[in-house]
Parts: C-alpha cells; sequence; structure tokens
C-alpha cells in the first residue's frame, strides 16, 4: 500500500505540474493574442462588406461592386475547403474627419495574397496576384500605410482583391482602420504569436532532434524510440513549413503534397513511436489503422493536390481518435511499470489532441477566419516532453550502468577470488611437481652414482677374487657423488663461486693426498648465474667432477690451476694441469667426454678441451649468462 500511495503521490504531483505550466502558457498565449486588437477609441472595425467574385484579375475595382450582397466580415470564402478559387473582391466604405482621422489599414488575415485599393488607386500589394508566381501571405497579418493627401474628407472607398487557390483556405479577416501607430502595434504582436512563436516552437524542436541525431550518429544508442523520436522533430519542422515559408521553391501543387503530406507523415510516425514505446502487440487493431493511414494518404496526395488540404482534414479525424487511444495508451503503459516519463508524454498528447481539434475547426471553418492555429504553440509542450523524455532516458542508461557496474564489481571480485583459489591450488600442485620430480632425480642420481658404487663394492667384498683397493676406490667414489648431490642441494642462489668452493673443499684432501697442489683464481666481478638450481648445479659439479677425477688417474700433475673468470657473455670455468698431456687426435673419447659433452649441452654451455704430450691439459667451460643462450668463445 506504502508504494502504491507513493507512486499516487509522484504521478499527482506530475500531473499538478504538467497543468500548472500549462495552464500558464495558456496564460500568456491569451494575454498575448488579446493585445492583437488595436486600442486607440478612434480605431474603426470593419465588419461588413460587399463581395464579389470576379473571372480574371482586374487592375481596377470593377463597377459590379457597388451593387455586390452585403457579407460579414470575417468571412470565408471557402466552404469546407471547397472553392473554385480565383480572384474575389471586398468593398467598404469609411468617414475620415479630423477627430477620426485615418492613416493605415490593418489586415489581421487574408488568403492567399491581395491588393489593397483606396478610392480606385492601388495602395498596397501582398504577393502576386498571378498563380504561375507563387507567394503565400495566408499566415502574415498585413499592414498598409495609406500616405499623406490620400484619403480625403468624408467618405472614402477601401477595395480588397484577393486571390485563392481551389479548394484551399480563402477569405478575409475584419479590417481595422486608424492611427498607424496603433495599428502597427496590434499588427507586430499578432506577428509575434502568428508568426515568430511558430519560428521559435520549430527551432526547439529542430534543436531536440539534431541533438538527437547526434547521438545516434556517434553511436551512443540504437534504440528505435531515439531513432523514431528524432525523426518526429524533423517531420515537425517540415509541416510547419506552410506556416512559415512566404515564397517555397515548387509550384503550388507540389508545395501541397509536401507540406500536406509532411503533416500526414509527423502524424503517422508519432503514432508509430507511441506504438514502439508502448511496446503494443503487432496484433492490435491499431497497428491495422496506422498501416491503412500510411499507405493510403501518400496514395491520395498523388491522385489531386487540390485536395490535399481537405484530405488532411478528413484524416485529421481518424488521427485524433487514434492520439485519443494513445493518450489512455501511455497512461496505463506508465501505470503498469510506475514510470512518470510516459504520464509526461501522454500530457502532452493530451494538449496536441485539444488543440488539434480548435485547430480542424478552423480549417474546415467553423472558427471564425480571426483566429489562430493553436497546436503550433504544441512545439514548446513537444520540446520539454522530449526533454523529460530524454531526461528519463539517460538518468535510466545511468541506473543501469551503476547496476551493471556494481553486478560486475562483484563478479570480478568473485572471480578473483576464484582465480586467487586456483592459483593457490595450481601453485600447490607445481610445487608437488617439482618436489616430486627433484626426488626422482635425486633416486635417479644416486641410483646411478652413490648406488651403482654401492653395488659394486658390494659384489667385490663377496667375490673370492677380494680386491682391497679396488673396493676402497669404489666406497670412496659413491662419497664423492653423495657429497656431490648434496652439495648441489645448497642454496646457493645462483653463485657458481660458492658452489665451486664447496667442490674445492671436498676435493682438497684427494688432491692432498695425490701430491697436487691447486691454484685458485676468481674474478670480483662474476655475475650470478640464476638458472643454477639443483639439477644445473649438479652438471656443473659432476663436469667438474669429472675432469678431476681424469687429473687425478691420467694427468701425474703436481699443480692445478681453477679459474672463474667474467667474460663478455658468459662466466667461464678454467682447469689447467701441468701433468703429462696427451694427444688429442689419437686419443679415443670414452664415456666420461661423452657425459662431459652432454651436460654442457643441458646447462647450454661451451666446452672444449686442449692439450699435448708433455704440456699438460687445459679444460674450458663457458656458462651463459642466460640460460638457453650458449655463448662460444
Amino acid at each position: 500500500m506504502r508504494a502504491g500511495a507513493t507512486w499516487r503521490q509522484r504521478l499527482f504531483a506530475l500531473y499538478a505540474g504538467a497543468g500548472f505550466l500549462a495552464l500558464m502558457l495558456a496564460t500568456l498565449l491569451g494575454w498575448q493574442i488579446s493585445q492583437d486588437e488595436p486600442k486607440a477609441v478612434d480605431a474603426i472595425e470593419v465588419t461588413q462588406a460587399r463581395l464579389l467574385r470576379a473571372e480574371q484579375y482586374q487592375m481596377y475595382p470593377p463597377y459590379g461592386l457597388l451593387t455586390a450582397p452585403l457579407v460579414a466580415l470575417p468571412n470565408r470564402i471557402d466552404q469546407w475547403l471547397k472553392t473554385p478559387g480565383g480572384y474575389f473582391w471586398y468593398e467598404f466604405e469609411f468617414q475620415y474627419s479630423q477627430t477620426s482621422p485615418v492613416e493605415s489599414i490593418y489586415i489581421p488575415r487574408l488568403a492567399m495574397n491581395g491588393e489593397v485599393y483606396l478610392n480606385g488607386e492601388r495602395v498596397g500589394y501582398f504577393g502576386p496576384m498571378d498563380k504561375d508566381q507563387l507567394e503565400r501571405n495566408w499566415n502574415r497579418p498585413q499592414i498598409v500605410n495609406l500616405g499623406p493627401g490620400r484619403v480625403r474628407m468624408g467618405e472614402n472607398t477601401v477595395s480588397i482583391q484577393v486571390f485563392a487557390f481551389p479548394d484551399y483556405l480563402a477569405g478575409l479577416s475584419t479590417i481595422w482602420l486608424g492611427r498607424d501607430a496603433d495599428l502597427r502595434k496590434a499588427q507586430r504582436v499578432r506577428h509575434e504569436v502568428q508568426v515568430t512563436s511558430i519560428y521559435l516552437s520549430t527551432a526547439f524542436v529542430m534543436g531536440a532532434g539534431i541533438v538527437l541525431a547526434m547521438l545516434l550518429g556517434m553511436g551512443r544508442s540504437r534504440n528505435l524510440n531515439l531513432v523514431l523520436l528524432a525523426a518526429v522533430c524533423f517531420l515537425w519542422g517540415v509541416r510547419n513549413l506552410a506556416f512559415l515559408t512566404v515564397n517555397p521553391p515548387f509550384p503550388h501543387e507540389v508545395w501541397v503534397r509536401i507540406t500536406q503530406g509532411g503533416l500526414l507523415l509527423f502524424a503517422s510516425t508519432l503514432v508509430l513511436l507511441i506504438l514502439v514505446y508502448t511496446q503494443t502487440h503487432r496484433k492490435h487493431w491499431v497497428w491495422k489503422v496506422w498501416w491503412i493511414f500510411s499507405l493510403s494518404f501518400p496514395v491520395l496526395l498523388a491522385i489531386n493536390a487540390n485536395w490535399a488540404l481537405r484530405l488532411v482534414s478528413y484524416y485529421g479525424f481518424v488521427g485524433l481518435l487514434v492520439y485519443a487511444w494513445s493518450v489512455q495508451r501511455l497512461m496505463r503503459f506508465g501505470n503498469a511499470r510506475q514510470q512518470l516519463a510516459p504520464h509526461f508524454f501522454a500530457f502532452g498528447m493530451l494538449c496536441f489532441v485539444s488543440l488539434s481539434i480548435l485547430d480542424l475547426m478552423f480549417l474546415i471553418g467553423v472558427s471564425d477566419f480571426d483566429g489562430y492555429f493553436l497546436n503550433q504553440y504544441i512545439g514548446i509542450v513537444m520540446f520539454l516532453a522530449m526533454s523529460y523524455f530524454l531526461l528519463d532516458r539517460y538518468s535510466g542508461l545511468l541506473r543501469e550502468s551503476d547496476e551493471f557496474n556494481e553486478t560486475l564489481q562483484t563478479r570480478l571480485m568473485q572471480r578473483e577470488a576464484e582465480l586467487a583459489a586456483q592459483y593457490d591450488n595450481m601453485k600447490q600442485i607445481d610445487q608437488e611437481k617439482v618436489r616430486l620430480a627433484e626426488r626422482h632425480r635425486l633416486m635417479a642420481d644416486m641410483h646411478d652414482g652413490m648406488g651403482a658404487n654401492l653395488v659394486a663394492a658390494i659384489h667385490q667384498i663377496q667375490s673370492p677374487a677380494f680386491d682391497k683397493a679396488n673396493t676402497l676406490e669404489l666406497l670412496e667414489s659413491g662419497l664423492r657423488d653423495l657429497q656431490l648431490n648434496m652439495d648441489s642441494l645448497e642454496p646457493i642462489e645462483g653463485d657458481l663461486v660458492t658452489l665451486l668452493g664447496a667442490f674445492r673443499y671436498r676435493i682438497a684432501n684427494s688432491l692432498k693426498a695425490s701430491g697436487i697442489s691447486l691454484l685458485w683464481s676468481v674474478d670480483e666481478d662474476v655475475p650470478e648465474l640464476n638458472y643454477l638450481d639443483p639439477r644445473n648445479a649438479l652438471h656443473v659439479l659432476r663436469i667438474v667432477q669429472e675432469v678431476f677425477a681424469n687429473i687425478l688417474k691420467h694427468s701425474q700433475a703436481t699443480a692445478v690451476t681453477l679459474a672463474v673468470l667474467r667474460g663478455p657473455k658468459y662466466v667461464g670455468v678454467h682447469i689447467e694441469d701441468n701433468g703429462v698431456g696427451f694427444d688429442l687426435q689419437g686419443a679415443t673419447l670414452g664415456k666420461g667426454m661423452k657425459n662431459l659433452r652432454h651436460r654442457a649441452a643441458q646447462l647450454g654451455a661451451h666446452m672444449a678441451i686442449d692439450s699435448r704430450p708433455g704440456e699438460g691439459t687445459r679444460f674450458v667451460l663457458h656458462l651463459p649468462l642466460e640460460h638457453g643462450k650458449p655463448e662460444h668463445a
């Protein structure tokens, strides 16, 4: 209940505010219209004149006017927009005196063009009187200054020739005579209401359409409602061309088709906008009416241009019925969703329907010819309604964007948590894989190295031909292999010097027992090798161990130099002895040398041996600064 009461309060506030605004605008318009009559007490209002139809244009008032029948002004020549067109003469007399001066003639409306004669002399001209030279002054209030010396004392005769198109609006309004300043003030007020305000309302709506077109052109939105709304704005400008254009660029028949067809197209597009906006089902009867309306009027306009204005009046009745249905449809649509924008749209349509009824009455001659076409002023209401519609749409998009951002942020946080959990899980799996791989490597190394030596030593001990020295050598070899595995597991963090230092400590006793001195040389700026993990560290140690094992067994050296040097793109490990050497050309590479090359390849390192008989042996191992980028000396 509380939510319903809140909605009713919002709805009441909307209609109260919109009604108050409409009342204020109507009051302002009514006050402005009330100023369109001369205020001077000596102003003369002409409400009767003699009327005569002429077969062709005449340069002077015809004599038949003197006996022509008297008609009341304002006078409509056409009857429900039915008239043969042509030339019509109005004539009346007025008295001029010092107490009742006449300086100008004020004509609020004539249709289509006209000429004013004073005492048989032409004193005013409003557009060509030949239909081949089209000009349209039907919506322009006119004033004629009679000038000094033209008005004579006593009785004067005013004759007005009016040119009208067939089956079109035609007639003459009330005529005012009086002082020029007073009449011009009234004419200026009527021009502002009848012409200037239409320019402004059209500019407002066209401006809104341009903004919409720019937004659509920028690709911000492809919403069909906005596309139709932009089309309605531009068609509003087309329908107002008939009120605003004095010198159209096309012949009368073509111009009528354009303006009246634009009016019907505007009505059709406006109804289509409402149908799409309110999501009306395609099988609804209104859609059938809309299709018949939209498809038939272009055909009828093409058949007979003279019927165009009358056709608009006939279609106007159908349009008003559909507009009335649209008002209640918009209200129901807004109530169903508890949205104010459809109700604001409905209020604008209600105002448009009300003023359109008054205009239709004026068009067919029910209202006085002195009146105004009022639905032109609905452009301001349409502008306000569209502004509200756009603001509501924009605020809705902002709300949707905020909701989407919140949802997206929540989903991102959930996804981040899931990814973090997956990362932790994968990290644990990777660590477990590393541990298993390292375990398998250690097991393989111990099996192939220390394990093989221990098995061989056990077989040697169990053999009848037990050789103590050989068994001791096997045990020592297994011990050294175990020490190498232990050294490779030390956390050296890529420090080659520390790794080789541990090896130096291990090999020192064996060298001393063999009478070989060790010279240790290390450059100060030896960089860290980040790829020296336990596996690669063991490769380096086994290479160096194999070299020193060969020195101990075969070189008969008395001194060995181990140098760690910094190269441009590598770190070099140089081992050189002063032993007996050997002939590289005639030497047969054994399994040990093949193992050295294999381990060097695993490190991406370059290995070289240089030896000559009697000159000792020089071994070079160049380790790359980055794994996988071997550098050759």
